[in-house]
């Protein structure tokens, strides 16, 4: 059955689809009209203003989309999401891939679509902040928790696709800690997801049923990322959250950027430079967290004021591994050996091995940790380290 929300907010995206495939559009024709028509670029010379030149067939259009969106606002806004029925595992992971390519479009068009930040419970139950909701949830809970962090295009769901390989339930029934996974739009700046966490972290723990003695945080690729940018922010003032991660472990995270999102924004830079190719450069609409994959943006400092389509150096400022923390890093790599070309020129094929260790030519955005806390799995790609046995298996050693 599809929810009032989901076709809400599925009817919402395609209207801005059909709006921006419009502009698309205008653009291409306005610039072969330009080309053929000499006379055309003496207006532009000229400096005729744009709307005086706008076709009226793409203002009717434009103005249709605008009706249609105000008449499906004022339909189905009065539904109430309380009553929304839960979605399947099929759906979420459908609204989780959407949120990544579109997450920041989707929030700042108020979609229903968009996911807020939230943590669920082992069962995928949502978990609402305050301390009656957790206790009744949690009514045997540990002192010692473990939060899992997915990445781009992701939900709590891929965590728990193997059901017997739910990482989460084994360290559950290995080491006695309480699961918790986060859910959120990774669409939005890192940075954005990172502060919102941090701030919630806090919320977690002083609604825990009993005293937390130790909080462990996992991120699988930009779910690290998310974890490194909440240790920042609960450290600036500090939070005393901040004090309780004794452990955190991060699955092939771009610590300085994934080389997808690098050829990404290249082949966009470069079409961007052709009049006719511009309008096509769809990569430049993509979402703010997607973006910030290019270096692993970790601060609002490293993307604010910055037109993140245009090529630029990485500025970011150093960001430090949490203090009083034991960090470890878990890379994978295609190949049969860490030396060989194909591992060390693409690594688990979305991130490379470099970037995966925390390496860098810079010395101060190195990331220092000791090499046996560090380890490459052969054979693997990026979404492996999900399920995979020998991963489990060393999580499980250097939490016990």
């Amino acid at each position: 059955m599809v929810s009032v929300k989901s076709l809400h907010g599925s009817a919402q995206l395609l209207l801005d689809v059909a709006g921006g495939v419009t502009r698309i559009a205008e653009r291409t024709h306005r610039t072969i009209v330009r080309e053929i028509n000499p006379l055309n670029r003496l207006r532009d010379i000229t400096g005729l203003p744009s709307k005086e030149r706008e076709g009226h067939t793409y203002q009717f259009i434009q103005s249709t989309m605008s009706s249609l969106q105000q008449g499906l606002h004022r339909s189905l806004d009065g539904f109430s999401a309380d009553d929304e029925p839960p979605h399947s595992a099929q759906s979420e992971k459908v609204a989780a891939a959407l949120n990544g390519v579109c997450g920041d479009h989707l929030e700042a068009s108020n979609n229903p679509l968009a996911i807020t930040l939230h943590f669920r419970d082992s069962q995928g139950a949502k978990l609402r902040p305050d301390s009656e909701s957790v206790g009744a949830m949690f009514p045997d809970a540990s002192p010692r928790i473990v939060l899992l962090v997915h990445g781009l295009c992701l939900s709590h769901e891929y965590w728990k696709d193997h059901e017997k390989a739910d990482l989460g339930i084994e360290l559950q029934r290995a080491h006695g800690f309480t699961p918790l996974y986060l859910n959120y739009n990774t669409g939005r700046h890192i940075s954005s997801n990172g502060r919102e966490l941090s701030e919630q972290l806090q919320v977690l723990i002083d609604a825990w049923p009993v005293e937390v003695e130790e909080l462990v945080l996992i991120g699988h690729s930009m779910g690290g990322l998310v974890i490194r940018s909440a240790c920042w922010y609960g450290s600036e003032p500090t939070l005393p959250w901040t004090k309780l991660v004794k452990k955190a472990l991060y699955l092939g995270s771009p610590h300085h950027g994934a080389a997808l999102a690098k050829a990404g924004h290249l082949l966009t830079f470069v079409m961007q430079k052709f009049r006719y190719a511009s309008p096509f450069a769809l990569a430049q609409h993509t979402s703010a967290g997607i973006k910030d994959l290019r270096y692993g943006n970790l601060l609002d400092d490293d993307w604010e004021g910055i037109d993140q389509d245009e090529f630029h150096p990485d500025i970011r400022k150093p960001v430090p591994l949490l203090k009083g923390a034991r960090h470890y890093f878990l890379a994978a790599t295609i190949g049969d050996h860490p030396t060989d070309f194909s591992s060390t020129m693409v690594g688990d094929l979305l991130v490379r091995l470099d970037s995966a260790k925390g390496h860098h030519s810079d010395d101060l955005k190195t990331l220092r940790i000791r090499p046996e806390d560090c380890r490459v799995f052969e054979k693997l790609n990026h979404l492996a380290l999900l399920d995979n046995k020998v991963v489990h298996d060393q999580i499980l050693e250097w939490l016990a």
